[in-house]
């Protein structure tokens, strides 16, 4: 039986382009930023994992979303790219001293799944796993070897203590081996990724250094789709209304995926219509109506405007005196205001951006919060 390759759009020239960044320009390690279901995931596996490879990489993938454990997600890549065999049988072993451990009966490197519970007293634990991840860079570094360790999802190391301990950890072991190392860091919350890379008092301060946007998919991948469309159905998928379906949903290649992937299964079910339900699909999926009801008014006002005007000025005078007077306060202080952004950058609600406007960190929301009545 022939089984075609699933559908991914290769985009060889972008993986180069960061491989000359972290080879050939002035920097070990770059972050990028893209918003989740983007498309980054796919890049990094099938795409610049790929050409690492053939340029002479061993290559360490880390998916800190997976865990609740960074420690323990960032250790087991490091431990399969250096001994695929056996891998979680040697993270366990060391992680014996932790205060509990779940494993499935998978092993990890084919399907595993592991949670790991640190003890608040026992931070041996995580010295042991900040000097075995020290030792595995140092071994696949050895001779003429060169590790590229790719890090999604890197905003979990802000999240918790031992996400922030272990960012420490990796930033001395990347420095030590900083010749024959080079590593790249995603994340998928801008708010997130400036405390732990941007920030002065940042656990990878300069690590990281700046973050740069992930360049979403465009045209091309659009044009992929369809040509993939007619030669699975050989039905026509017109370019221009699946770019225009593509850009609704923020040029999240999943969205548009699912719709195709519906048409294939219902020959009869239009574009159209397989967009709106798609569109449907996202509105109900996310937590809306509670991130929504834990916010106060004065958040809730600031949220409506900016999702109805990208470049509402917060603190402008005008906009001051008419939050104030929707909320029925005659003298609405800037600092409150501040506060109040502040929260919700931190709640990540809303995330400023390089350019010191501000943004939605999750797009779906800001498309349900235009869709609320007064």
């Amino acid at each position: 039986m022939k089984i075609s390759a699933p559908w991914h759009f290769a985009r060889p020239d972008l993986a180069r382009q960061y491989l000359k960044l972290l080879t050939a320009g002035p920097v070990q390690a770059t972050t990028i930023f893209a918003p989740r279901r983007a498309g980054k995931t796919q890049f990094l596996m099938r795409d610049l994992r790929p050409e690492a490879e053939k340029a002479g990489f061993t290559v360490a993938y880390a998916d800190l979303w997976q865990t609740q454990s960074p420690a323990l997600a960032l250790l087991q890549a490091l431990e399969e790219a250096a001994e695929p065999k056996g891998a979680m049988g040697r993270v366990l072993t060391l992680l014996k001293p932790v205060k509990s451990v779940k494993a499935s009966a998978k092993a990890a490197g084919v399907g595993g799944e592991v949670q790991l519970e640190l003890g608040r007293a026992n931070t041996s634990a995580l010295t042991e796993i900040a000097l075995r991840i020290d030792e595995l860079i140092g071994k696949l570094t050895s001779g003429k070897r060169y590790l590229l360790l790719l890090v999604d999802e890197a905003q979990a190391l802000a999240r918790s203590t031992e996400g922030e301990q272990l960012a420490r950890s990796l930033r001395t072991a990347l420095t030590k081996h900083a010749d024959r190392t080079r590593a790249l860091f995603t994340g998928s919350s801008r708010t997130q990724l400036n405390s732990v890379f941007s920030n002065t008092n940042a656990p990878l301060y300069s690590a990281g250094h700046a973050i740069h946007d992930f360049p979403m998919l465009g045209r091309e991948f659009v044009a992929f789709i369809c040509k993939k469309f007619e030669a699975s159905t050989g039905r026509k998928l017109d370019v221009e209304q699946a770019m225009k379906a593509h850009l609704q949903f923020h040029s999240r290649p999943e969205a548009l995926v699912r719709c195709v992937v519906s048409m294939v299964l219902e020959p009869k079910l239009s574009l159209a219509a397989a967009t709106r339900s798609e569109a449907a699909r996202l509105l109900s999926a996310d937590t809306h109506h509670s991130t929504w009801t834990a916010l106060d008014a004065l958040q809730r006002a600031l949220i409506r405007q900016m999702a109805d005007d990208p470049g509402y000025p917060p603190y402008a005078k005008a906009s001051l005196a008419a939050l104030g007077k929707q909320l029925g306060v005659p003298s609405l202080k800037a600092t409150s205001v501040q506060k109040a952004l502040g929260a919700l950058s931190r709640v990540m609600v809303l995330t400023r951006t390089p350019e010191e406007t501000w943004e939605f960190e999750n797009e779906n929301f800001r498309d349900w919060v235009k869709t609320l009545q007064d």
